[in-house]
Order: C-alpha cells, then structure tokens, then sequence
C-alpha cells in the first residue's frame, strides 16, 4: 500500500471482481497507526453492525441506495458523506444497486473482532 491513491481505480478494481454470493470485497488503500481506509460495496447483505470503539468516515463514489445510521435512513448519492458515531448501528438498508463507498475508521478496526452485526457476521475479502 501506498500513500497515493486513485478512488475511480479503486472502483474500477471493485467493478471488475466476479460476484461471489456472500462475499464483500474490500480494497485496502491504508493502515496506519491511527486511521483505516478502503474502498468497498455496500448492499443489504452486508448487514447492520456497529464498532463501538470506532468512527467511521464514508464518501458514497458510486451509485446511490437508503443507508442507516442510528434510527435516521436516507438515501445517499455519489458525492454524500456519512459521518458514523461510535456505537451507532448502521448499514445499507436498500440499495437501488450495489454502492462504492470509501470507508475511513480511526483508530484501526480488526474486521475479525472489533465489529458487532445484528445479525450473521458478512464475509470481508481484501483485494489488491
């Protein structure tokens, strides 16, 4: 991983993928010592969750869908930002089509244990 990264590659890599039920890609851009990034898909399978020693940071890069935080659902676009508190459950709700967002959570999250779902855990698979 480098310092430098293009978010339209990002979902370029993403898009290209072949689907595999029950499997949410995730294209890893940082990991650092404070802050995650990556780029991934949100859909309704991904499942609400929350990460209660963790914000969370997400830029929707491409197509748009309702989307949960706390008890307020909108529909988000390209372009709108969603700023996550610690603790609040969120998740796509019900997206028009599979949406990219770029994901920024401080401090660093541990996929495996830091995250709590509603319901079944989703599979993560990091993509280079």
């Amino acid at each position: 991983m480098g310092n430098f990264h293009n978010l339209d590659e990002a979902v370029r890599v993403l898009t290209e993928l072949p689907p595999e039920a029950g499997i949410t890609p995730v294209k890893a851009l940082t990991v650092g010592e404070g802050v995650v990034a990556g780029v991934l898909w949100s859909d309704a399978n991904g499942g609400y969750h929350r990460h209660a020693g963790h914000e969370e940071l997400l830029i929707v890069l491409k197509g748009d869908g309702d989307f949960r935080v706390g008890d307020e659902i909108r529909t988000v676009h390209r372009g709108d930002y969603i700023y996550v508190p610690r603790g609040a459950l969120h998740g796509t709700v019900s997206p028009g089509e599979a949406f990219a967002l770029l994901s920024i959570i401080t401090p660093p999250i541990d996929l495996a244990s830091d995250i709590v779902f509603e319901k079944e855990r989703p599979n993560y698979r990091i993509v280079t």
